[in-house]
């Protein structure tokens, strides 16, 4: 019988689970192909998840926690809990290890970390750990893998797969995608070319770009679309449009093999131009089911966007969203308030560029106040000129409040200028939005009522840039409360179909 090993995924602190652990199923299904057996445990899907941890231990060769930092309470939690009941080694890694190597190493209740791209250490440390063989080094670096070598992850691995598939999805796409949705998560490269000021990238030494080829690819997204009945496919790759040669060979090859369904990814403003995203390519994506495009603008500023090297200007995003308005592509725009160094001016101008790009019935946006990313240029500012303090080991991370300081989209923070008006506006164009919750995902016509009204105050507060006496946005996050409250006990009960969310 093939040797077991455990894999983890923790409960992070915003409750937020709609997506599956794509890193942890890759992980998995490379551990499955040189021959070993894998059991991944949700700890969000499972009400007594420490019970089942416990069940699984004694067969296990090792357990392995995947950790966002909104996951550090929750992760702290099993380690302490599986070593306290057994001699099981623990293994993590996910983006706080990869940021907090030594941290993690540090910390009493883990034995090895794996910091970068995991796939192939894992397999390292598997060996390790099977023939219990000590090394003084407890951390294993990132081991770049070979995209177009890696085989496609096996998403069965995941038990629960199923219910991803049919999970909903927030995105504005759900208005306008083929509904009941069926979708999972592809990557088909990884990188960044972009040296952006704020971004994770830059400091996990992810800015080399790389991919599987476009024939593999069509190939990959055939398998997946037909064995799993997918209408939707959500490609992450941190920039699929760097080559845009294999762009146009990937939508040809959808075209060619007939494959029914929509999809999305993410994109830089400045590719909109007569080289790489014209308009034929815009129309031939499209017609490959393209149907939403994740803008980062982040700001209306040129300031700004000089603080962020960010690489563009307002301009060219006001262009790009023109640009997919016309060819009937979903313009999700994301923006950023509060960069270290921002004004109340460019602050303005930033919600002055939203309400302009509102003309526009494909453009929406998500707002968020600076999140200030571990190692990044900007953090590491902060940290010099006294503003930010980081914490020296993993169990300070697993305070609430310093989870929302470094994680949380809406909050206001020591060096903010306008930290009141800036969470005010975050909230304001999100809820216009509808980020939170949308027409298309509630049944009960009061609560759709409700909510209209909501996003109409929101719209003529956003119109007159006006966020004082924000007595709305308590009676709204009562609202969202008792609205997702009803509708968890209603899927528990199973009278409350996944599908009907979509």
């Amino acid at each position: 019988m093939p040797e077991k090993i455990l894999l983890i995924r923790p409960q992070n602190v915003y409750n937020y689970n709609n997506y599956p652990s794509l890193n942890l199923i890759c992980i998995a299904s490379k551990l499955k192909s040189v021959g070993y057996k894998v059991k991944i445990i949700n700890c969000s899907l499972d009400k007594d998840y420490l019970e089942t941890i416990g069940r699984e231990l004694d067969d296990s060769l090792f357990a392995g926690i995947s950790l966002l930092t909104s996951e550090s309470p929750d992760a702290y939690v099993i380690m302490q809990y599986i070593k306290e009941r057994s001699d099981v080694p623990v293994v993590v890694g996910g983006w706080h290890s990869t940021l907090f190597p030594e941290q993690m190493a540090d910390c009493k209740y883990v034995d090895y970390v794996i910091a970068g791209e995991g796939e192939e250490q894992i397999v390292n440390v598997t060996e390790f750990i099977k023939n219990r063989e000590k090394t003084g080094n407890k951390i294993f670096y990132k081991q770049t893998m070979d995209l177009e070598a890696s085989p496609l992850p096996d998403y069965d691995v995941d038990e629960n797969i199923e219910i991803y598939i049919n999970s909903y999805l927030t995105d504005k796409l759900s208005e306008y995608a083929k509904q009941p949705m069926r979708w999972l998560p592809y990557e088909s490269s990884r990188g960044c070319p972009s040296h952006c000021t704020f971004c994770i990238n830059v400091v996990t030494d992810n800015t080399r770009y790389r991919k599987k080829s476009a024939d593999k690819v069509v190939s990959e997204i055939e398998y997946i679309v037909k064995k799993y009945k997918l209408t939707h496919l959500k490609i992450i790759d941190d920039n699929f449009f760097v080559d845009i040669k294999r762009v146009r060979a990937v939508c040809a090859g959808i075209i060619k093999r007939g494959l029914n369904i929509t999809w999305d990814g993410e994109c830089r403003c400045d590719y909109f131009n007569d080289r790489l995203l014209n308009n034929e390519t815009l129309e031939l994506a499209k017609k490959s089911g393209l149907i939403q495009l994740t803008l980062g603008i982040e700001s209306g500023s040129s300031h700004t966007l000089k603080l962020m090297k960010k690489g563009i200007t307002p301009e060219q995003a006001a262009f790009a969203v023109k640009k997919c308005d016309e060819h009937r592509i979903i313009a999700r725009s994301s923006f950023i308030l509060e960069i270290p160094g921002e004004t109340l001016g460019d602050i303005k101008q930033t919600i002055s560029f939203i309400n302009k790009m509102r003309k526009y019935p494909y453009f929406t946006c998500g707002v968020g106040t600076f999140r200030p990313y571990p190692k990044c240029e900007l953090t590491e500012n902060l940290l010099k000129e006294g503003y930010l303090t980081e914490p020296a080991n993993f169990v300070d991370w697993t305070d609430k409040d310093i989870i929302d300081l470094y994680t949380s989209a809406e909050y206001i923070r020591p060096w903010q200028t306008n930290g009141e008006y800036s969470e005010a506006a975050s909230y304001y164009q999100n809820m216009e939005s509808a980020v939170r919750l949308g027409n298309f995902q509630i049944d009960r016509k009061i609560d759709k009522i409700k909510n209209t009204l909501f996003i109409l105050i929101a719209k003529l507060r956003n119109k007159l840039i006006f966020y004082k006496f924000q007595y709305d946005i308590n009676l709204y996050k009562r609202f969202l409360k008792n609205f997702y409250k009803r509708r968890q006990a209603l899927e528990r009960s199973g009278s409350y179909p996944l599908s009907k969310l979509n």
